[in-house]
């Protein structure tokens, strides 16, 4: 072990740490039983209500009568309020009637509730009549990835399997663009919600991270993050520059009116091309890394606002990266590995690339060699966590990791396959080695 490491375990500490991770895992599929055994208890009581509903007058069915009676004598018997009951049974009806698989995956133990959640919630944008597909393939989707990691590849398979293009959805959706009026929440605050393209959401939201992290540890009045952001949102909309900023002049200028957002996106050459605007040739979309597929109107005016874009050539079959332009230049070997990573490589974390630091898996000082073989992109707190603890990591090729938690549990790390990809009509050559790459036969992604 390397003694230089900040953070050590002893002999007893692990092998109760291995204790309580035996534990956890044992109890993991116990507790899916437990949870669906509660859904499908839920949802005989939605049925229930509905069965009742349909002797009743209209005037009693319009007003939900018989719902919120039922949904009051459940909440009784397990201490909470019929609202939030009302909301977990229509949840439950959901969950037994539109997705099976996820829910045998789920009482397996093989998916966690949270996982069974974002199936839901990325299934909400499906006819009915096309979720049980979208089911059994999001409930294999879950298994083995962290709730975080399989959530923008839930989001783009719901995107596949729906009979209209987002690009025509996205259309009518922006339509709907609005400020909410402020909701009271009490002690004389209020919160304030805007609905707007998801693509100038995640800008804003980067902006305010940029300028909070200026500030922050300089900050007089020590304040949060998020207090932070919350009074440069403020100041940005009634005064058009944050007055947080230290270095602000009189004519309002300072350093942190010139920070800039920066959002990651995928697009497929395509959509750069406008060939997919038809529903017949909309067969892939744009992806925002960590967050959710955006239409391909709006990819190209993010494209056409850049000076530069970076060009992926992906192998047409497998869709591994294979080489950017210049491959061989330092320049273009970290936007070889932004592009193969796209977020930090420890287990279940989806900080973007363009937020985390390049990383020797085996360190510089010891031997290891800046080689895309030996690189990998971690955000700051598993970069330390490598650094300082016991957790060691090991690349075994093709972007794979694998990591050994200090009780010599192993976790295998895959690079997120591309989002964004075409199949070609017939066979396609084997993906060279790392280190070259030759043209695929196919349009890629950029």
């Amino acid at each position: 072990m390397n003694t230089s490491r900040l953070v050590e375990f002893s002999e007893e500490d692990l092998a109760e740490l291995d204790e309580v991770a035996q534990y956890a895992e044992t109890m993991t599929p116990a507790l899916g039983a437990m949870e669906v055994g509660n859904v499908r208890n839920q949802a005989r009581a939605g049925a229930i209500a509905e069965r009742v509903s349909r002797r009743q007058p209209a005037s009693v069915r319009s007003q939900e009568m018989v719902y919120r009676s039922v949904a009051a004598e459940l909440a009784g018997v397990t201490f909470t309020t019929d609202r939030s009951m009302q909301a977990q049974i229509a949840q439950a009806v959901e969950w037994v009637e539109c997705y099976p698989a996820t829910l045998a995956a789920w009482e397996a133990g093989r998916i966690t509730r949270g996982h069974a959640t974002a199936v839901l919630r990325c299934g909400t944008v499906l006819p009915r009549d096309a979720r049980a597909e979208f089911d059994a393939a999001a409930a294999e989707l879950c298994v083995g990835q962290s709730v975080g990691r399989v959530k923008d590849r839930l989001d783009h398979l719901a995107q596949e399997l729906h009979p209209r293009t987002l690009a025509e959805r996205h259309k009518e959706a922006r339509g709907e663009r609005r400020v909410g009026s402020p909701q009271p929440v009490g002690d004389g605050m209020s919160d304030l919600i805007a609905r707007v393209p998801g693509v100038l959401a995640a800008a804003i939201d980067d902006r305010l991270n940029e300028q909070a992290s200026t500030i922050i540890d300089a900050d007089p009045d020590g304040r949060t993050r998020d207090q932070i952001r919350a009074d440069i949102l403020c100041d940005m909309l009634l005064t058009g520059s944050p007055l947080a900023d230290p270095t602000i002049d009189g004519d309002g200028n300072g350093t942190l009116g010139m920070i800039r957002a920066k959002v990651q996106v995928v697009v497929p050459a395509l959509s750069l091309l406008g060939r997919d605007d038809d529903p017949a040739n909309d067969t892939t979309t744009a992806d925002l890394v960590g967050s959710a597929p955006i239409d391909p109107a709006t990819a190209r005016a993010l494209a056409g606002a850049v000076a530069t874009w970076e060009r992926l050539v992906v192998h047409p079959v497998s869709g591994q990266v294979l080489c950017t332009d210049s491959y061989r230049r330092t320049a273009s070997m970290a936007r070889l590995l932004r592009a193969r990573d796209r977020h930090c490589r420890f287990p279940g974390c989806r900080r973007p690339a363009i937020r985390c630091e390049l990383d020797h898996t085996l360190d510089y000082a010891l031997g290891g060699r800046t080689d895309i073989r030996n690189l990998c992109h971690l955000c700051q707190r598993h970069h330390s966590m490598k650094q300082f603890t016991s957790w060691g990591v090991r690349q075994l090729g093709g972007g794979v990791l694998e990591w050994t938690s200090p009780t010599g549990r192993v976790y295998i790390d895959h690079p997120p396959a591309p989002l964004v990809r075409f199949m070609p009509s017939g066979g396609g050559a084997p993906p060279p080695d790392e280190g070259g790459c030759a043209p695929p036969p196919q349009p890629a992604p950029f």
